[in-house]
């Protein structure tokens, strides 16, 4: 199904990022992008299993030529609360293909145990290291988990698709290392991936909010029947989000996104709480609520909403991606009480709203003149966000570690500024969590641990 331009997301990406491709060059280039997954002993592992179902659920939206499976894939699956079935089968369903894939396909080995593999890229953990390189590991590792897991499959699409797509040249030519627990200091001690929140409030269902469940539906809980999750969302699902929000499928169209989503949290055993009203000013947590909030919405007055004391949560972990395609890479993640205040956090900042042709590109305005597009979808292309689905995964191991992390040793990091470009330049501000506040967590030391 070829999607309007105003819903083709991903030919939007390609597009800002040259303004001289054009839509039907930029359609070409995604239709020619293809990725073959290769996994050895990780595939019976949880962590090796968590890179490979995000390889899978974030590639097949982002490679239009198709995601292909090669080896020993038949391993049953043990992450998460998934059913016991053939990892084979569940990457099927998730949309691959399991036939010879073209000779122009980037090869992506998932494993420490590669080093006579030749593929493009490899991709393994390292306890909570994520990495990815163009040779795997020359010593040994460290055995992951499933939050390093799941951000080293997304960094590993993420490689692939400036490599196949964007014609990065830098791209897969360099190891990329990153911790979602420590990402300012990969190498710094960490924690056990024992003790897990049992009740948060999911604000926003879009790219974030879907990524969020996505990582928290392979975690090891033990009885994901004692986990709350409130969610709440006002938007609806369209065509326009099957590319670029992983959990999206064609029957979400046309459906309230809290709706579909508490379907896919309670197949995974979840509880889940939906609301569709908008988080405002006068929206506060009442006693019985989850305390811990993630967020992930591109409205700047919810999130200063949601941030603020009055709100009543005991803790704010708030996401936001780069919008334009110069910074669709880009991750921030917020944490309340922190040592900035929501409008230090978010200040206001005046934006030009597009009004006329010099704020369209050459490629809109040649659509315009064939008649392809009208001057009002033109102008909402051009104010769109872009993004692909790998970032916003990557974002969502950050958050859920950050909470993970608050649990177990009482600090966080209540700022982090990172790019997937560049891993190893990453920001990072950490604060103590206080005492009183950990008892927000205590039912996360009952029937949720490891």
């Amino acid at each position: 199904m070829t999607l309007p331009i105003q819903h083709d997301r991903l030919a939007q990406l390609l597009m800002k990022s040259d303004p001289t491709l054009g839509l039907d060059a930029a359609r070409i280039q995604l239709e020619r992008a293809a990725l073959t997954i290769s996994c050895g002993n990780a595939a019976k592992t949880p962590w090796g299993q968590a890179a490979l179902l995000t390889i899978a659920e974030c590639a097949t939206r982002s490679f239009r030529g198709g995601v292909y499976l090669q080896g020993d894939l038949d391993a049953v699956v043990c992450v998460g609360n998934w059913m016991p079935v053939p990892l084979r089968r569940m990457l099927l369903t998730a949309g691959c293909r399991d036939e010879e894939p073209p000779e122009h396909a980037i090869l992506v080995y998932v494993g420490a145990d590669g080093k006579h593999v030749h593929a493009k890229l490899h991709c393994w953990t390292d306890g909570w290291v994520a990495t990815v390189g163009p040779v795997g590991p020359f010593q040994e590792v460290a055995p992951g988990n499933e939050l390093s897991g799941a951000l080293a499959g997304a960094m590993a699409v993420t490689e692939s698709f400036r490599m196949a797509v964007l014609g990065d040249l830098i791209a897969g030519k360099r190891t990329q290392r990153l911790s979602p627990l420590t990402p300012h200091n990969p190498d710094a001690a960490g924690i056990t991936l024992e003790l897990l929140p049992s009740a948060m409030w999911v604000l926003g269902l879009g790219n974030l909010g879907q990524a969020l469940l996505w990582v928290l539906g392979l975690l090891p809980y033990t009885d994901p029947g004692a986990v709350h999750i409130v969610l709440q969302d006002t938007d609806t699902s369209g065509a326009e989000n099957q590319d670029t929000q992983i959990l999206t499928k064609p029957h979400w169209f046309e459906r309230k996104k809290v709706r579909s989503s508490s379907e896919w949290a309670e197949a995974r055993g979840f509880q889940t709480s939906i609301t569709e009203l908008p988080f405002c000013a006068t929206t506060v947590r009442e006693d019985g609520q989850p305390g811990l909030a993630f967020v992930g919405v591109d409205n700047i007055g919810t999130r200063r909403f949601a941030a603020r004391k009055e709100a009543g949560f005991d803790l704010v972990i708030d996401a936001g991606l780069g919008a334009t395609s110069s910074e669709v890479f880009d991750i921030r993640v917020h944490g309340f009480p922190g040592f900035r205040n929501p409008i230090e956090a978010w200040p206001d900042i005046s934006m030009r709203t597009p009004g006329g042709d010099d704020t369209l590109s050459p490629d809109l305005l040649k659509l315009i003149s064939q008649g392809r597009l009208d001057r009002c979808g033109a102008l909402t292309i051009a104010g769109q966000s872009v993004g692909i689905p790998s970032t916003a995964v990557a974002a969502a191991t950050i958050q859920i570690a950050q909470a993970c992390r608050a649990i177990a040793a009482r600090r966080f990091c209540d700022l982090v500024d990172v790019s997937l470009l560049n891993p190893s330049r990453a920001e990072t501000h950490e604060i103590e969590f206080a005492r009183a506040r950990v008892l927000l967590f205590e039912e996360a030391r009952r029937g949720v641990n490891r």
